[in-house]
């Protein structure tokens, strides 16, 4: 019998493909993303979950325009002149960085799959910039990294995103482990139970806003605002049609088949606690603190991705959502004061110098590498090492204060900012850290393979749920 209410342990959230970024299936044995769910022991989903989501909302704004006329008290109709719009908004707890990869962010991280024994995708943390896909003119336009068996879309921004119900209120996350590493896996991307769930989908999802932080007692999280083209509602969560439509005319496409995976075993770290979190600068002259004695209780981390719709004549919807201006990463810290430092604000006017942060998140009893660059993460199987790091270089000074009062510590905060600019990573945000592993097996073997019995795929910058299979 299915619950009278729904609660949080039978919903889930799961990101995929929109049409600009492919079709929702790929063999295992390689070509492009199609449409054939017919056998999903020999097709790899892509969709995924987001991982340790705390809270989902989302509403539907129909905007009306009133028309009237001057003989007539009341209206004569009440016609949808401008598109609607979907917002949803969710946050998670920090685990990693998957979830960041999953929504499109270029994140440095360390190759664990067959072959590879942790050297970071890219040789330097700093030269991965963060929104590099989001600039992207051609949404078609696909690349092979050198190395790699599959071609991975450029273009990062637009998603697809459900929420799949289980009906009957049981857990959404029900792992399964594979027990026979000699036969085909034939459950992995299969939930039985997805036909029966109900599944709210949005489409052509356009991130607007990202935030991330951490303070003293709380668990480090993050969230995330998108607006969406469309939204359906299906009632069943195995071979729905994705929630797209043309822009032009308003109708929907109906071409991409959708099925709910199953939620497989994660690997990794549960959440990051503040304890194992540090934050370090180069320099933090002139503000009148001692950073080395400034005891942090909180950071915050958000970027506006400043998008301007464009609308067109004769268009249903928006033809296209893209940043029109300069996108910051704007850092905010605060701290209890222990001691002071000689500063003015006159100097500070004056030389106007960008500041250097680190922040990173190293669990107790883990021994990461401090060598260049500087760990990208690993995945905690066999070895712990570095979680997570931001990186924000060039960062300008925008404001700083003291709070003092009977009764409280004195408090420092201060707020700094810096472009995020793929054409230029002098200066910016920069993330590296763990992606997790959804199932150990996916990393020492291969259920269908080439001559070697291995299909290696470099580029997972996406996902490592497998060793050869990017999501995007």
């Amino acid at each position: 019998m299915a619950r009278p209410n729904v609660i949080y342990n039978c919903q889930g959230l799961f990101v995929g493909p929109a049409p600009e970024t492919g079709s929702n299936f790929i063999a295992y044995t390689g070509g492009a993303p199609n449409n054939d769910h017919s056998n999903l022991y020999q097709q790899l989903n892509l969709l995924h979950p987001i991982d340790r989501v705390q809270s989902i909302s989302y509403s539907i704004n129909v905007p009306h325009t009133n028309v009237t006329q001057i003989n007539k008290r009341g209206m004569v109709d009440r016609p949808i002149v401008n598109y609607p719009t979907v917002s949803l908004n969710f946050n998670y707890l920090l685990c990693g960085t998957k979830n960041e990869a999953r929504l499109g962010f270029n994140v440095n991280y360390p190759q664990f799959e067959y072959n590879f024994n942790g050297k970071p995708y890219y040789s330097d943390n700093l030269n991965v910039s963060l929104l590099s896909g989001f600039y992207e003119e051609n949404k078609n336009r696909k690349i092979l990294r050198p190395g790699a068996t599959f071609a991975v879309n450029q273009y990062r921004d637009c998603r697809n995103f459900y929420v799949a119900v289980n009906q009957e209120g049981n857990d959404l996350d029900k792992p399964y482990f594979k027990e026979n590493f000699v036969e085909a896996d034939v459950n992995q991307g299969i939930d039985p139970n997805a036909p029966d769930y109900h599944v709210i989908g949005f489409g052509n999802c356009y991130l607007q806003s990202y935030s991330t932080q951490g303070a003293v007692g709380q668990l480090a999280s993050a969230s995330a605002s998108y607006t969406a083209y469309n939204i359906e509602f299906n009632m069943s969560g195995s071979g729905f049609k994705a929630p797209d439509i043309d822009t032009k005319s308003g109708t929907p496409f109906g071409t991409n088949d959708v099925v709910i995976p199953r939620v497989l075993a994660n690997e990794g770290y549960p959440a990051l606690k503040p304890g194992d979190i540090s934050i370090t600068t180069d320099s933090f002259s002139g503000l009148g603190v001692d950073f080395d004695k400034l005891h942090i209780q909180s950071y915050n981390i958000d970027i506006n991705l400043n998008k301007q719709p464009l609308p067109n004549m004769g268009y249903r919807f928006l033809v296209d959502n893209r940043p029109d201006d300069s996108i910051l990463a704007n850092l905010s810290i605060q701290g209890i004061v222990e001691s002071g430092n000689s500063g003015s604000l006159v100097d500070l006017i004056e030389i106007n110098s960008g500041y250097d942060f680190t922040i990173k998140v190293n669990p107790t009893r883990c021994s990461g590498s401090t060598a260049a660059p500087i760990n990208a993460g690993a995945i905690p199987i066999e070895r712990g090492d570095e979680a997570l790091r931001y990186s924000v270089v060039g960062a300008k000074l925008e404001n700083f204060g003291y709070n003092s009062s009977i009764g409280e510590n004195k408090v420092f905060d201060a707020s700094f900012s810096v472009e995020i600019n793929p054409d230029d990573r002098t200066n910016g945000l920069f993330i590296s850290g763990v992606l997790g592993a959804e199932k150990v097996e996916d990393f020492i073997l291969l259920e269908s393979g080439a001559d070697d019995g291995f299909y290696l795929q470099q580029e997972t910058n996406d996902l490592l749920v497998t060793n050869l299979i990017p999501t995007y």
